[in-house]
């Protein structure tokens, strides 16, 4: 018991303080490259100012190119009058503001464009709120390539790292778990994710959870883990992430958890074992989601560096606010439409037919060889959990009714929780079935 306590208490004063200096490290790259390379990338990124969309009329296929910009722009963005640990706190960057129809700046594809090409320093702002750890990995590229060299690099990277989820999983006897895995991917809009800095970061750190979970299961499972594996999942989440659609790092690996245990005989032996640790690394998730978050402003404020919890504190309490002019359970239902409306299209129906059509060749094929209703009842008590997990993206748009109302067009993508939960519920209740 002391030693799951010490684990923990190392995890949450640790993750913090490695976080802060790798950022400071980080800053201490030279710019000069990176400036030079986002330079020659500027004729791919002023084009999508205005039309930011991998396939044109379908808004979720965006390429971030409005949050990219923010990230370019921190990246590269290098003042003499700041020191390492001041930029790593505050997070400056150079705002835009000779546009009248922006009084209050926020237009970064303008300023990331005024900067690189005329070197102009307007105004500075601040987004110290967020960790910005994905400049442990975007300064360093920017140094030896473009945007468009870093899109290919996506582009190939991505489609590998998806094949090597599904080996793993095949490979570990999941051949069912895999194809419920391929099955999801569509709906994280994964044929677009390649083309934007920010819509990636989710995408790598769920493919990086289900990783750790397939190879390390067992030394996990004979240490008791999970728990401090959910927290880091959280940390590393709330520490690369912008807000994006960080329910994917948590729904995901909580949908692989609960199918490899579920088909363990011991987790069957115990009617509430599993619920319980679901919920259990669902604590630890937002724990150390919430914790990290929370830390970079505490940091902030220790240093002496005045804003950052006013601020966030303010952000916070605006997404946790109903959507804009309803009432909560009107704005609920408001935001499950917006959320919803990037998959009532064609390209999507005829996904749904192929996939339904593949679920009653299953069915059937196991019908053929003798279908045991009684193993098929067993199982489909085990399977219930994945029910519940389907759920968490509702939740989610509850909790966050704002800001799922506003960003509806990335945060559509945390339903591919839902799809997965679904897919493996159905693999779950079907698989050992027949006679």
């Amino acid at each position: 018991m002391k030693n799951h306590v010490l684990r923990k208490f190392i995890i949450l004063f640790s993750a913090p303080v490695i976080g802060f200096l790798l950022l400071m490290l980080v800053h201490l790259l030279p710019t000069g490259k990176m400036f030079e390379h986002v330079y020659w990338s500027l004729d791919t990124i002023v084009p999508e100012f205005d039309d930011e969309t991998v396939v044109n009329g379908y808004k979720a296929t965006l390429t971030g190119n409005f949050t990219d910009c923010i990230m370019l722009l921190h990246a590269i963005y290098d003042h003499p009058d700041h020191s390492v640990v001041e930029q790593s706190v505050m997070m400056y960057r150079p705002e835009f503001l000779d546009d009248p129809s922006y009084p209050d700046g926020w237009q970064p594809g303008n300023s990331l464009v005024d900067y690189v090409v005329n070197n102009n320093i307007n105004r500075e702002v601040t987004y110290g709120r967020y960790w910005h750890g994905y400049l442990l990995f975007l300064k360093p590229l920017l140094l030896v390539t473009s945007l468009g060299s870093i899109r290919l690099f996506f582009s190939a990277f991505q489609l590998i790292l998806v094949c090597f989820i599904v080996i793993e999983l095949v490979s570990k006897g999941m051949k069912g778990e895999a194809w419920a895995f391929l099955f999801s991917v569509p709906f994280l809009f994964y044929f677009s994710t390649f083309a934007s800095l920010s819509l990636s970061i989710c995408f790598y750190l769920m493919i990086f959870t289900l990783y750790v979970l397939i190879r390390f299961w067992d030394k996990l499972s004979e240490k008791k883990l999970f728990f401090e594996m959910f927290l880091i999942f959280g940390i590393l989440t709330s520490y690369f992430d912008f807000l994006t659609y960080p329910l994917v790092t948590l729904g995901y690996p909580l949908v692989l958890y609960a199918y490899m245990n579920s088909s363990s005989a011991k987790v069957s032996e115990k009617k509430n074992s599993l619920l319980l640790s679901v919920i259990s690394n669902t604590v630890a998730w937002f724990a150390g989601y919430g914790y990290m978050w929370m830390s970079k402003w505490i940091i902030g404020a220790v240093l002496g560096y005045k804003g950052i919890i006013g601020n966030a504190f303010s952000t916070v309490e605006t997404r946790l606010q109903s959507a804009e002019c309803m009432n909560r359970i009107i704005g609920f239902l408001h935001v499950i439409v917006l959320n919803f409306k990037p998959y009532l299209n064609w390209g999507f129906f005829i996904y749904f037919g192929v996939i339904f059509i593949i679920a009653f060749i299953v069915l059937f094929h196991k019908r053929k060889k003798g279908l045991n209703i009684r193993l098929l009842f067993d199982n489909f008590k085990n399977a219930r959990i994945f029910l519940l997990i389907a759920l968490y993206p509702f939740i989610w748009f509850i909790a966050l009714e704002n800001h799922s109302e506003q960003h509806w067009i990335y945060t559509c993508r945390i339903f591919a929780v839902t799809v997965f939960a679904l897919s493996t519920f159905w693999v779950r209740i079907t698989e050992n079935c027949t006679k």
